[in-house]
């Protein structure tokens, strides 16, 4: 038992230290850039990674079906040659879309910059996806340390190139678009001498190799849709912002995003160790460690959001130009908190217990009410600063309904954790948006004291199950 917790404690050291170094890169490159690159700029950059994002689609749910099929497995117990099939299928079909984006973005595209971004973004099918797939064979099978590495590996030369370039004068969006494709080229390379006896293992035979693609293709393709429709929520909202305002605009609203989303994947990195423990749990033990996670979750991120003021001082210092998207981090810094207990805790336990089409149709009535909120605030009021405050409660909106979705299906007595998280909401954004400066943030942590000691024996209780639980 003490070897199983000792190795628990590393998969987590390795998953926090690989995301933490993610962390302090992707603040680098939000701090730096930005002061660096003129408004202009920095919003096709961001552009750019807003298209990058979706590429997802083009796996069609070959990398989430063999996440679920074979999450909880051991690594040395996976048939190698299946496997090696379904990474050159993959490759050879990415290939193939990425030269019909590069054809539908040099006939079609009327601005030559965004043409650049869509090819760009087609190239990442062929870099990323089939690495993708490698990635979630190491998560999936509890391999957190192979997995750590190359993700570092691709954040370090990232993060290389974007200072050489940007040292010697390379101050244009195209240089940081050439950096991250170098990046993922060598991160690509990497995976592949990692999982050697995968990519270069024995060849099955075709017909074997295609019934393998359309298993995993059928497991994963409505995690794939849901993944997607999770993205679409906010993403028809930068749509609308980015077709109602100029890109500038966009680039202020999704340079505040991007240091929100920044925190979030540090925060979440715990959830790669959890998904094959959960697997390989006890069923009946599983409702107990989700409530008891769960609370200790909430307890964490809402002392973390007491970081919001340093952080908001720092980036005024550093960016002044960029005064009115660091003013919006006042009411978008909670949708940390929504997200990392959406990725961490409740879609880890709705993948583990293969609720996949659950969570595909949660999505997409998220994606309804995100439509509906778009052509309300973004095309009929014009409104940006209701528009950023719309995002929060989507956000909300795609945490609460899952969460009581599982409560549910757990047969667990409804907690009312969600209705703290959204408590905590108001009192944040009414302290800091309406408020404001010191005696806001003052008025939080007072807040947050008060909440803590109310609830203080919950969380003893939650910290004496986790500790019988571990030893």
């Amino acid at each position: 038992m003490k070897d199983s917790v000792r190795s628990i404690f590393q998969k987590i050291y390795y998953a926090i230290t690989a995301n933490l170094l993610n962390l302090l890169i992707s603040l680098l490159v939000s701090f730096g850039v930005p002061k660096l690159l003129g408004l202009e700029e920095y919003g096709y950059w961001q552009l750019y990674i807003f298209y990058v994002g979706y590429v997802g689609f083009f796996h069609f749910g070959l990398a989430d079906g063999v996440y679920l099929r074979y999450g909880g497995q051991y690594y040395d117990d996976i048939d190698k040659s299946l496997m090696h099939s379904q990474y050159w299928l993959l490759v050879i079909f990415e290939a193939a879309v990425f030269i019909a984006i590069g054809v539908l973005a040099v006939t079609l595209a009327d601005d030559g910059r965004k043409g650049i971004i869509l090819v760009a973004s087609g190239l990442n099918c062929v870099l990323l996806l089939p690495r993708t797939v490698l990635l979630y064979l190491l998560q999936s099978t509890g391999r957190v340390k192979e997995y750590a590495r190359n993700l570092i590996a691709e954040r370090v030369v990232y993060l290389l190139l974007i200072m050489i370039f940007l040292a010697y004068g390379f101050r244009r969006f195209e240089f940081l678009l050439l950096g991250d494709i170098c990046a993922k080229t060598v991160a690509m390379f990497s995976i592949a001498w990692l999982c050697r006896d995968i990519v270069w293992a024995r060849r099955i035979r075709l017909s074997s190799a295609i019934l393998e693609f359309w298993k995993n293709i059928s497991a994963g393709i409505k995690l794939l849709f849901a993944n997607i429709a999770g993205m679409l929520i906010i993403g028809i909202i930068r749509f609308g912002i980015e077709r109602n305002w100029e890109i500038a605009t966009f680039g202020k609203v999704s340079f505040s995003l991007s240091i929100s989303h920044s925190i979030i994947v540090f925060i979440s990195a715990v959830g790669i160790v959890f998904f094959p423990i959960i697997k390989r749990s006890d069923p009946d033990k599983l409702p107990l460690m989700y409530d008891t996670f769960g609370g200790l979750l909430s307890g964490i991120l809402t002392c973390f959001l007491i970081f919001y003021f340093p952080i908001r001082q720092l980036l005024a210092l550093w960016l002044p130009q960029y005064g009115e998207a660091i003013d919006y981090l006042a009411i978008l810094f909670p949708i940390c908190m929504f997200e990392a207990r959406s990725s961490m805790l409740i879609n880890t336990y709705l993948k583990a217990l293969r609720e996949e089409r659950a969570m595909l149709l949660m999505n997409l009535c998220s994606v309804i009410v995100s439509m509906a909120t778009t052509a309300v605030v973004v095309f009929w009021l014009e409104d940006l600063t209701l528009t950023i405050m719309s995002m929060v409660f989507l956000y909300m909106f795609k945490c609460v309904v899952p969460d009581l979705f599982l409560q549910k299906k757990m047969k667990m007595e409804y907690s009312v954790e969600w209705l703290w998280q959204i408590l905590i909401t108001v009192i944040f954004i009414s302290s800091n948006w309406y408020v404001g400066g010191i005696w806001g943030w003052t008025a939080y942590v007072l807040c947050m004291l008060g909440i803590g000691f109310v609830r203080r024996e919950e969380y003893r209780r939650h910290l004496q199950y986790m500790k019988a639980a571990l030893y």
